[in-house]
């Protein structure tokens, strides 16, 4: 009787836990919640979150305070957040970066993307353009691919650094066509792009902002071709990379909304309600379009075997890039 005894306290212990479960996600949220963007104020993914955040806030009847937690590759604001309590109190906006590739480059990373964060789901996916200067005898990417070959290593290209999404898609890329071109790395953005527009790198592989897309007004510069599955509709002149011979080149340049493991699954699912009505309010559809992203939802299940495909394919490809863990 006594393995009777045992299933009947499992079964009841259980069952507490759900109708604790339960219980809790009714009366949620009771309180505020943060949500931590792991990067300074201003940029895109911030200003993204702040749109979500405000939607998020009314639809939940509580404030939503965003978090500002920039350093270190992310990685401090992500393992803020997973060092914080499993209620549902704490998000992360987590790009891709901070959820596959930190994974990789980094020996000592405080945490475990898939161990200590369960996915909500997505808020958007960046869409990337190849922009050159003027000066590159290109003005195709099948042109820039062939000028490539004929002169290996004299094209040079910036990222936000070693390791980062810029430098990994750019990778791939040179990667998938066999083009050899000299990596310049900076501290961000905000440093590279001056410098292709003044023709002191020649290529960047990155979303179309209102500033690249200004310069390919004037000329200064131009966009070749975009990383999508579609024409992007504010460039509808300009082939996809599938048009232009590269056949499924696929990046993950997604947003995703964490919280820690261990919050309650039911809070999770009225987050995630929330989050897919939120990407899809037209205030917020124009902010994400601002930041050359498009509303991107899924189910916290779905999201999570897209972070997994995503970890199990880079965790293959960053050592064979040549690129080290520091």
């Amino acid at each position: 009787m006594h393995w009777f005894t045992s299933a009947i306290l499992r079964a009841a212990v259980l069952a507490y836990a759900l109708c604790f479960e339960t219980a809790l996600a009714q009366q949620y949220p009771v309180k505020p919640i943060r949500w931590v963007v792991p990067l300074a104020p201003g940029g895109p993914i911030d200003l993204q979150t702040r749109a979500v955040a405000t939607e998020v806030a009314a639809g939940l009847g509580q404030p939503v305070v965003v978090d500002n937690r920039a350093g270190a590759a992310n990685i401090v604001g992500a393992e803020a957040v997973a060092k914080s309590p499993p209620d549902g109190y704490t998000l992360l906006s987590a790009p891709s970066g901070v959820l596959v590739f930190t994974k990789f480059l980094y020996r000592n990373l405080p945490y475990d993307p898939q161990r200590d964060f369960t996915p909500v789901g997505f808020i958007s996916n960046s869409v990337l353009g190849v922009f050159v200067h003027q000066s590159v005898p290109a003005r195709s990417l099948q042109e820039l691919v062939a000028y490539a070959r004929a002169n290996p290593g004299k094209l040079t290209y910036g990222s936000s650094g070693v390791g980062q999404r810029f430098h990994l898609a750019t990778a791939m890329l040179l990667r998938r066509t066999g083009i050899e071109m000299v990596h310049v790395p900076f501290k961000g953005a905000g440093q590279f792009i001056p410098e292709l527009m003044a023709g002191r790198i020649d290529m960047i592989l990155f979303p179309p902002t209102d500033q690249l897309l200004s310069q390919v007004k004037t000329g200064r510069l131009r966009v070749l071709a975009m990383a999508t599955a579609e024409r992007y509709p504010v460039l509808p002149e300009v082939p996809t990379f599938a048009e232009s011979g590269i056949k499924n080149f696929s990046f993950p340049d997604w947003l995703a909304v964490v919280v820690p493991t261990g919050t309650p699954k039911p809070v999770i699912d009225r987050l995630n309600r929330e989050l897919s009505r939120a990407v899809n309010v037209p205030g917020v559809k124009r902010v994400l379009a601002e930041n050359a992203s498009v509303p991107l939802s899924a189910t916290p299940e779905q999201a999570a075997q897209v972070i997994a495909s995503d970890i199990k394919t880079w965790g293959e490809l960053i050592p064979s890039l040549g690129i080290k863990p520091d």
